[in-house]
């Protein structure tokens, strides 16, 4: 597996959930050891989640995704990379990296913007 490089899409297995797609959200540099940070996506409670600000949405077809969803900001967690697919589906735009990381900082109470 080469690198996960921040704002790639990724398939992944979790422990007690089928396969979901993640968005790698730890720095690069980071990603070089068994560890990434993630957001994980999600298509449950949709219309609940759409407006939150602590989500991002995603419709069908966007980057790759088969269905809408939201990413999850506020379920951000670790993941070790052997669970993630080999090569990632698909790359954030930089606006789409943007509302992620605004997201983010909504969950953790802090007015974020990616560098």
């Amino acid at each position: 597996m080469s690198v996960p490089q921040l704002a790639e899409l990724y398939w992944a297995q979790f422990e007690s959930e089928a396969r979901r797609p993640i968005i790698v959200v730890s720095r690069t540099d980071l990603n070089r050891g068994d560890y990434v940070v993630a957001v994980p996506l999600t298509a449950a409670k949709l219309e609940q989640r759409l407006n939150l600000p602590n989500t991002v949405p995603f419709r069908a077809g966007e980057f790759g995704l088969t269905k809408d969803c939201v990413a999850q900001c506020e379920a951000i967690t670790f993941l070790e990379k052997c669970r993630l697919d080999p090569l990632p589906f698909a790359r954030l735009s930089d606006e789409v990296w943007r509302d992620v990381v605004r997201a983010v900082g909504n969950v953790i109470c802090a007015d974020c913007e990616p560098t």
